[in-house]
């Protein structure tokens, strides 16, 4: 299921010249929302369920021409585990932000997508 919500968020991303991402609450859960014109309103909202860790920006653009968020492969993921003590049951998710030279990761129980 997370590899479907994560096929989704791109997939709506390529459909757009621009997404600009914010985080909009972090309690418990990490909701990021993303908007695609200078509107008030988000057009996707997400929402990584039963956060453990983060390293992320408060606010980022991404490159719609590829994808963005993945999940690392498993090298990726244990080099993670292991420098960050990822408790287990917990996925990590990679964000990949325009003009950032480093990836943005999130481990959470799951993750959830809404197209507003």
């Amino acid at each position: 299921m997370n590899q479907e919500n994560i096929n989704k968020i791109n997939s709506f991303l390529s459909y757009h010249k621009w997404c600009d991402f914010e985080i909009v609450e972090l309690k418990g859960n990490l909701i990021i929302g993303g908007k695609t014109s200078f509107e008030n309103s988000f057009d996707i909202r997400i929402v990584f369920e039963d956060v453990f860790y983060i390293q992320c920006l408060y606010e980022w653009k991404t490159d719609t021409s590829k994808d963005s968020f993945l999940i690392p492969d498993i090298e990726e993921q244990r080099n993670i585990n292991i420098n960050y003590s990822i408790e287990q049951g917990y996925q990590i998710f990679k964000i990949l932000a325009e003009d950032i030279d480093y990836p943005l990761y999130v481990s959470s129980k799951s993750i959830t997508v809404e197209l507003l």
